[in-house]
């Protein structure tokens, strides 16, 4: 059963630029949580919005300025402030699999796949294809690569790594290896198009959606997808777009 709870107060110890417009939020308290669950964060007299779990011990969580809200997150907040979380949430997270895996990341997308990544046990043989527009809004690149993850890299300009998109990158590994399931969080276009080339490969994947929400435990109704709740049923899911 999902935990309901009402926000609870941390305090941020530490915060780490990422790049230009996107920061991680390192408060004091570890977080019992799975790879995939999120919390809700919320600023009084502001908003409350959902947050993947970027590491559980400590809990902290990062934030790509795209709206109001994150953008108050990003600039007003410093060290040593409260803010308040409610969760995790989510039933559905990542599973590890046996043998060669691929994580696949656009854009936030990297923030529960890293997640995931810190639990793997045989990191040799997973990889991470890291995806952005342009070279300078890549994210958590030396983050994988210092847990022993080999890392391509993609960028739609070429200004960095492959030029193009990250599924480029994925299907020509698809097609020359035997991969045991590839996991994916990022633009719903990026996803569909992961699950149709693991489905011709005949490869497991597992794929995090990302979602708004008011309450983060299937009350509101505003993450539904063709009759299932990202945040109840989710947000981890294994076949699309079939139930999505």
């Amino acid at each position: 059963m999902t935990k309901i709870s009402l926000p609870q107060p941390v305090t941020v110890t530490k915060i780490i630029k990422e790049n230009s417009h996107t920061r991680t939020f390192i408060t004091d308290i570890n977080l019992p949580a799975m790879p995939g669950q999120f919390v809700m964060i919320w600023l009084p007299r502001q908003a409350e919005k959902p947050f993947s779990l970027t590491t559980t011990h400590p809990f902290s969580f990062t934030v790509m300025t795209v709206g109001p809200f994150t953008k108050i997150l990003n600039t007003a907040l410093q060290s040593g402030d409260r803010i308040w979380y409610r969760g995790p949430f989510g039933r559905g997270t990542y599973t590890p699999v046996p043998g060669k895996t691929i994580l696949v990341s656009g854009g936030c997308g990297c923030v529960p796949l890293y997640c995931l990544a810190q639990t793997l046990k045989s990191k040799t043989s997973t990889r991470v294809i890291i995806g952005a527009k342009t070279k300078t809004e890549l994210l958590f690149v030396n983050r994988f690569r210092r847990l022993g993850l080999k890392t391509v890299i993609t960028t739609d300009d070429g200004t960095a790594g492959l030029k193009g998109f990250t599924t480029n990158a994925l299907e020509a590994i698809l097609k020359t290896e035997k991969i045991a399931c590839v996991y994916g969080c990022g633009p719903d276009p990026m996803l569909k198009t992961i699950a149709d080339l693991c489905r011709a490969h005949h490869v497991r994947y597992q794929l995090s959606l990302e979602a708004l929400m008011k309450c983060g435990f299937g009350i509101c109704g505003s993450c539904s997808r063709k009759g299932k709740l990202v945040c109840l049923d989710g947000p981890v899911f294994t076949r699309w777009p079939d139930t999505l």
